[in-house]
Order: C-alpha cells, then structure tokens, then sequence
C-alpha cells in the first residue's frame, strides 16, 4: 500500500503526542483526504459504470496516463459509452506497462521523472510534487507536473524550478512503491480515472482511504492499540518527522545519550537538544536512575561550539525547521553563568530559535544572582524546567533532595523577578502511603507561595534497581500507593490548589513515557473550570 510522503508527514504530525478513539481519527483523515490511498477504493468499477459521459472521463485518462509515463498514448479505438472498466483495463494495462518498462533515465536531465524534494521552500510547486524534467537550463530544470502534492486534480503545468529541489524518483523506486510494473499501471490507471471523475467523488471514497490509513499506520506501527484508543508511538514517529536530527542524536560523536533526558514538550520534529552537560551534578535523588551511567561533565565553550556546529552540519535542510532550544542535560543552568551565557549567544546564533529552555534544580536557581538570571534571559533563555517533586520537607527528605520548601520558594522569587518562566515538575504517589497526606499539604503550601506558569504531574515510577525501590521494599509500615490511591493523592491536590490560571498537564504515555501516570489531562486551572476539572478527573 503506498502513502505518498507528504500525506504520511501530515498524519503523523496530527498523531504524535495524542491518542485518541478511532472514529475520532478516521473523521480526522476523511475530512482531510487522502488522495494517495483513493486508487486503493474498492468502488472504482461502480462508479466509472455510472458516469454519463464514460468517452470524456477516458479521453482524460488517457491524457494524463501520458503525461504519467512521458510518452504519446492513443485512445483506445474500440471506446464507447458502454465500455466497462474490466474492458478498459485491458486496453490499457498493457500499453502501460509497456511504456513504463522503457523507462531509464537517471540523474537530473531531460526525460527523468522527479519529486519537488519534501524539504524545498518553494512556493509555488509544494514537496512531493512528481513530473517529468521537459528542457533544462543552468542549476535549474523546466518541469511538467502530473501530479501535484495537497491536491486531487488532472490539471497539468509546467514550472521551472532549481535542480537543488529536485530528487530523481528511479524506476526501482516506483516497483518498491508497488510491487511490479503491472501495480504501478493499475495504481496509475486508477488515480487519473478517479481524478478525471471527481466530480462524482461523495463520501465513501474520503472514508475508504481513511480506513486504509489508518490500518497503515498500525500496520507500520505508528499507532498501536490501548482499548479503545489508538496511540502514538512516539519512538516511531519522530524518526519520520526529523529524520536527520533522529540520526544526530544517534551519532556518538555528537552526544552521549540518544534519548538526552528532557521533557516530553521538548522531544519534537521543531525541537532541538543540545548538549552543554552530561549527567547530573548532584546524581543523590533516591528515585531518579536516569544519569547512573553518565558522569556529570560540562563542556568547555571551544567543546561546545564544536558540538553545535557539528550538530547544524549532521542535520542539514532540518535546521530550518528548527523553532525552539533544549540545552541537556541534567542541571545545565548550573553551568558557570558567563559559560552559559556564550553557550547560548551561539547557539542563538546558528539556530535564531524563538525560544531556549533548560533544567535547572533548586540549589543552581539559588546559586545565580537576580542580575545573571536576568543576563540569562537577554540571552535566550525562556523557560526552565525544574523539578520541585513535593512541597514537603518530610518527603523531600525521604528521597534525599537537596532542597526545602522554603529554598523553593527563594528560588521561584529570583525567577520571577528575572522574568523567567518556570515548568514546574511535581510527582504524585513519591513516598508512599506513610507520607501521603504531608505530601498533599506540603504541596499545596508550596504551590500556593510561588508563581508559575506550567505544572506538570509526573506519577513516580522507580527503576527496580533505584535506591528509592529499594528503600521502600525494606522500609516497614510503608508502600508504594496504588494507581487509583495515586489518583486520588491528585484529585486532593486539585481540589485544595487555589485556581491561579496556572497550565497544568498530567500525560500518558504517547507523550510521557517516564511516569506511571494513568490519568490525562492538560488545561488552564482556572476558577471558572475547576470544578469541571475535578469532576473530569474523578469519572477518569
């Protein structure tokens, strides 16, 4: 089954972070269309048999049939009003095939069949576009189009375009597509038959290839099956949307983690991450094994630069696509304030994100004067992700950070008045049933003395192996809290956290993979919405 390269970016970017029923994906993909699965449409024959004027719907066919194959084709001479479409078929199946067996040409030069590259800029001819190179001239190609990406049309046109745009689709790659020369003409028959008779399309054709498009995507493993929901899976999409950044974060040469740990808003095709650090400079929290086997090291700023211009050149056309920064990894705002500066004037400099965002703990927050947090911002710096996990000094005890509610609330002051904004990451269930209810109101008394933006609610899920696993499997008196007794520990804390318009989120895992989070749900707290919050929350 082929899916043309533009239509399967396009599913996938409506896929990726979300999970949702089917028939609230296959409205989705009908509404839409498409195009590329039409020629798959069981209903060909009926509807060819229905059309009133079946001589001009061939004439047309056979027009861009031509124009598909870039060779003269004849009409066949025995047409009538009541040919069938078996009967057309066998016409001309075989002079197609013929025709396409004939195809050779290769490299970028009069005759060769091309695709407008997915990652041109060109405005007048979208990617995936397909044609044939009709005359050339310096760095450039005239190109007549017969099939033109995001519409379903039999319009043909001619547009010149740079040869720096343009990729040769090889005859190999049109049997890789479907299967043999004799799939090709079928699919190509099919298309130009339905395009000729548009018109007469309704809604069981948008809805045919919005089935098909669905069993691709799980067939390909895009979406996987979670009762009665479809989710994304993320691990497979993101390497189709970005696909050079895929391969850099791969390169050992340019990092020293694939995954370099960030936060599930900065894992996507329009993000890049960035590697200042490695590891984690205080590594003691009981229940993160994220950085055991990395040491915390901080690149110079030659080291740095290095790394940033090997990632721009690993990533190539992607860089422009680019819109927001991740500096990795663990704690890269307690980088050396005048390193960190620079670090992110060039990184600035190669990429122009609009925004860069980073993690930083308590301790570093505190570390920083007002005026180097406020350096920091003029240089970029939008957004930092810290990790509060509780408001209680008990539990913030129990799992060994190095931290107070009270230093909490110092550094959330200092980055108010710098201006920065704060996603604030808190843990339901972290410390168990023993320290449950300090945990709620810890954090409630916290959240209700700091300013922040987002907060997001991550259940903790520790590693078998993790020192926090271990410590509650030993500790007499405590346990880990059930999922529903988790759930209950969040609805305790909605319903006693003042609505302040704060943006909350608590995910699943087509976004966030780290928590054990059962439950979703992402919007503004408000005093208008709460109590439909909580009665959301609460009916799952």
């Amino acid at each position: 089954m082929f899916v043309s390269q533009d239509e399967l970016l396009w599913m996938l970017r409506q896929l990726y972070g979300h999970r949702m029923t089917r028939d609230k994906l296959l409205s989705k993909l009908s509404n839409h269309g498409i195009y590329s699965l039409f020629p798959y449409f069981d209903g060909i024959a009926s509807l060819f048999q229905q059309q009133a004027d079946k001589i001009g719907v061939i004439e047309k066919a056979v027009r861009a049939l031509a124009a598909r194959v870039n060779r003269d084709l004849a009409v066949p001479a025995v047409i009538s009003s009541e040919m069938s479409y078996p009967a057309l078929k066998k016409h001309l199946l075989p002079v197609l095939i013929q025709a396409l067996g004939l195809e050779d040409c290769v490299g970028l030069k009069t005759g060769a069949r091309v695709r407008v590259k997915m990652a041109s800029a060109n405005i007048h001819v979208k990617p995936g576009s397909e044609g044939f190179i009709i005359d050339q001239a310096a760095g450039a190609s005239q190109v007549r189009f017969y099939s033109t990406a995001g519409r379903f049309s039999v319009d043909l046109f001619n547009k010149e375009l740079a040869d720096q745009e343009l990729e040769v689709v090889t005859p190999e790659q049109l049997l890789a597509r479907h299967q043999d020369l004799h799939g090709v003409a079928d699919y190509f028959l099919n298309d130009v038959l339905l395009r000729a008779m548009r018109a007469s399309l309704d809604s069981s054709v948008y809805a045919f290839a919005a089935e098909r498009a669905v069993q691709f995507l799980l067939d390909s493993g895009f979406l996987k099956v979670d009762g009665a929901e479809l989710v994304a899976v993320l691990e497979r999409i993101f390497p189709v949307l970005a696909p050079e950044c895929d391969k850099a974060y791969r390169d050992q040469n340019l990092f020293s983690s694939p995954t370099l740990s960030s936060p599930p808003s900065e894992r996507k095709a329009h993000v890049l991450r960035l590697e200042l650090t490695t590891g984690c400079d205080y590594n003691q929290c009981t229940f993160c094994s994220e950085y055991t086997d990395l040491p915390a090291e901080t690149k110079s700023f030659a080291e740095f630069k290095a790394h940033v211009d090997g990632v721009a050149e690993s990533i190539g056309a992607e860089k422009s696509r680019i819109q927001r920064l991740f500096i990795g990894s663990g704690n890269s705002l307690g980088v050396a304030t005048e390193l960190l500066l620079s670090s992110l004037d060039y990184a600035r400099e190669i990429f122009a994100p609009q925004k860069i965002s980073l993690y930083g703990r308590t301790a570093s927050i505190l570390e920083k004067s007002v005026d180097e947090l406020k350096r920091l911002k003029e240089a970029g710096l939008s957004l930092i992700y810290w990790g509060l996990e509780s408001g209680s000094d008990a539990v913030l005890n129990y799992i060994n950070k190095d931290c107070t509610r009270a230093d909490m609330i110092a550094a959330a002051q200092k980055l108010v008045e710098a201006e920065i904004d704060v996603s604030a990451m808190l843990m339901p269930g972290v410390g168990g049933l023993k320290f449950s209810e300090r945990h709620v109101a810890g954090t409630l008394e916290l959240l209700h003395s700091i300013d922040i933006k987002y907060l997001t609610l991550l259940s903790i899920n520790p590693a078998k192996t993790s020192v926090y696993e271990r410590n509650m499997l030993a500790e007499k008196g405590n346990r880990h809290l059930t999922p529903d007794e988790v759930n209950a520990q969040v609805y305790a804390l909605l319903e006693g956290l003042q609505p302040t318009g704060v943006q909350i989120g608590m995910f699943t895992e087509e976004i966030d993979q780290a928590s054990s989070n059962t439950r979703r749900f992402n919007c503004q707290f408000t005093a208008a919405n709460k109590e439909q919050v909580l009665r959301e929350f609460w009916h799952g």
